[in-house]
């Protein structure tokens, strides 16, 4: 046990059930677990994609952030009371791969609140509190089956213990080095300046906001819905895409219009004045 005096309170730092993972407890009161659950998004509290009503998914595809659905699919709807999501799963399963980054080796414990059955890689289902076998630096798959979900929490031991609540900015921090959105801001939301190469295209430097797994793949809704404006005069784009040089940092972006651009002049990519333009990177598992 290790304690250190700070100007305002008392803390103490413990090792709890065989968990490696940190408490801090202040005067008294166990205040948070420091990164004990290795689950990330275990409350569905991030949702960038934007899935609504009855989530249907093909096999491998996501929904809300970290969550992919298993080889059959997955079809689910969802609802928050008191900032608590339940994830109803109605067919198929629901999976989330731990980056091996984040493991060490050694006993995890899989739990959440809910009717849907779990299992730990290529484990048996079962109910809360299903345990397993971590290795250190390889990825591990968690599996929800039909029922209901939330609160999902994978930590290191052979007991389970109360769901770590991150703050909402942390969690979506975490779920970026994944996968972000960029969109839905304002109407005329600029996204990035670039500067023009000729009278019809523009590079523009997309940097990410955390450093992602891996180059991300780009994405994006509807390309009539951007536009390269200067201010002054704006042009519907034609074409967007990933161009030269892409890393966990920063992407290239090529944006292409018909004509009209000045060449050798600053632009900036917007949306086209809808609210409706939507770009994504992806360097999910």
């Amino acid at each position: 046990m290790t304690t250190s005096i700070t100007s305002s309170a008392t803390q103490t730092i413990i090792s709890a059930g065989g968990n490696p993972s940190a408490l801090v407890i202040e005067n008294g009161g166990i205040v948070s677990g420091i990164g004990k659950n290795k689950i990330i998004n275990g409350n569905f509290a991030i949702n960038q994609r934007g899935v609504s009503g009855t989530v249907t998914l093909a096999a491998g595809a996501y929904g809300h952030d970290r969550f992919k659905a298993g080889a059959a699919g997955c079809t689910y709807t969802f609802a928050t009371l008191e900032n608590i999501t339940t994830i109803t799963i109605s067919a198929g399963s629901l999976i989330q791969v731990i980056e091996g980054l984040n493991l060490f080796s050694g006993n995890v414990v899989l739990s959440w609140e809910g009717t849907a059955q779990g299992k730990i890689g290529a484990g048996a289902y079962g109910n809360s509190g299903v345990t397993g076998t971590a290795v250190g630096g390889t990825d591990l798959s968690v599996e929800f089956s039909t029922g209901t979900l939330s609160l999902v929490q994978l930590e290191t031991g052979s007991y389970k213990s109360a769901f770590e609540h991150r703050p909402y900015g942390m969690e979506l921090s975490l779920c970026h080095r994944y996968f972000y959105a960029l969109g839905g801001g304002a109407v005329n939301q600029i996204f990035v300046l670039g500067f023009s190469i000729s009278t019809s295209y523009a590079n523009c430097h997309v940097y990410h906001p955390v450093v992602m797994r891996s180059s991300p793949n780009f994405s994006l809704n509807t390309v009539s819905n951007f536009q390269l404006s200067n201010g002054v005069n704006a042009f519907i784009c034609t074409a967007l895409y990933a161009a030269g040089a892409q890393s966990t940092t920063v992407s290239l972006l090529r944006a292409q219009v018909t004509s009209g651009l000045t060449a050798f002049t600053p632009w900036r990519l917007e949306d086209a004045g809808a609210n409706s333009a939507r770009m994504y990177f992806d360097a999910e598992m």
